[in-house]
């Protein structure tokens, strides 16, 4: 992959896209207030704005990426198809809809309670259900707005469990949480299992496999007509957990990346899901190698042009280890918070995360300063 900035771009042959990405981030208060607002532009109605675009777009070969920076004012009076970008700017900038009656105008946190033997970081910790309770209820406490219920480790290489058995795991979990009036996602890339999850209580299915499985979409879809269900978080995996590490390619991974979510969107609106109950998880380590990951939380803000909300979950990731010291999982915190941060610098809405109380610190403190800068 090269990436190559230009002044001007050349007019792209029919057909091909053109990409924006919004810089020039700042933090929107502190521009409401001691700037000129008007030359600035609210990133997703969120804590976020900014001033400049870089407009992208594939060379000759799909590898070969050619950008070039304008200010907003310019890129819109230079376009030459100014419909299009003003499109393009209304989505970069339109507020997001509460996602299951969350606020997507501030930070929100996941907490992870996965209820399995294996995960990467977490294994057995959460295995009985007494102890996945008890472990949400205090991620919950800690400042989780969203639990995010797993029966199935997706770590690389993990083979895949049993319908029933992880429909055992989860389902006490989901329906004595959601009972204590805490909203839950079931972590599930099984249509029968987010069934099973659903009549449990868990308003949002949060699927690594971008609802690809088998009658999927049209579950989410129906899920979705009920006043409070039917949420959906679509994320991009290049294979699956037991392949996913084996060699991953891409021509460049955040435009390849949002094109596959893209089409994971359209997929679900045709199948009858509100755009309103979708969100997007790019996968940050999910069939992705440390520069793949790099990349993708550097163009956070790109994913912002699909005008949905955004996850972003890092925490623990073996990424850090391979750019830090090699160190276990458990002792990954420190590069979980400083992706996590740069995810919030980028206005990412929802971030998933196995240390709650530590995250929530940081954004808090994170969002103050950058508003109070």
């Amino acid at each position: 992959m090269s990436l190559t900035y230009v002044k001007d771009l050349p007019t792209p042959p029919h057909g091909r896209r053109r990409y924006i990405r919004p810089v020039g981030l700042v933090a929107w208060d502190s521009v409401v207030r001691k700037m000129n607002a008007t030359s600035y532009h609210h990133l997703a109605g969120g804590w976020m704005g900014f001033s400049h675009v870089d407009i992208i777009q594939r060379g000759d070969a799909p590898s070969d990426i050619i950008a070039t920076r304008k200010t907003v004012d310019d890129w819109l009076s230079e376009a030459s198809d100014k419909l299009t970008a003003e499109a393009q700017l209304a989505r970069l900038c339109a507020p997001r809809d509460d996602f299951a009656t969350l606020s997507m105008a501030e930070p929100q946190i996941m907490g992870i309670v996965n209820a399995t033997p294996d995960s990467f970081s977490d294994g057995g910790v959460n295995f009985a259900a007494e102890d996945g309770i008890a472990n949400g209820l205090t991620m919950a406490n800690d400042g989780a707005r969203i639990l995010d219920i797993g029966g199935e480790s997706t770590r690389p290489g993990a083979e895949p469990v049993a319908r029933d058995e992880e429909i055992r795991r989860i389902v006490p979990i989901i329906e004595a949480l959601t009972a204590q009036g805490h909203i839950v996602s079931a972590d599930t890339r099984h249509t029968n299992v987010m069934s099973h999850a659903a009549k449990a209580g868990a308003p949002i299915i949060n699927d690594v496999a971008g609802f690809r499985d088998e009658g999927a979409e049209a579950l989410l879809a129906t899920l979705s007509q009920a006043p409070s269900g039917g949420y959906g978080i679509a994320m991009h995996m290049q294979g699956t957990p037991e392949t996913m590490q084996q060699n991953p390619s891409y021509d460049f991974a955040p435009l390849d990346v949002y094109d596959w979510l893209e089409m994971r969107i359209e997929a679900l609106r045709s199948a009858g899901v509100p755009r309103t109950h979708i969100a997007i998880d790019p996968g940050f380590g999910f069939g992705k190698t440390p520069a793949h990951n790099l990349e993708i939380i550097n163009w956070t803000a790109l994913f912002h042009g699909l005008g949905v909300p955004l996850l972003i979950g890092v925490s623990r990731k073996s990424s850090i280890a391979k750019l830090s010291r090699n160190e276990p999982a458990t002792e990954r915190l420190g590069g979980s918070l400083a992706l996590t941060l740069r995810a919030i610098e980028s206005g990412a809405q929802i971030i998933r995360t196995h240390d709650v109380a530590q995250t929530a610190q940081a954004i808090s403190v994170y969002v103050q300063t950058l508003q109070h800068g």
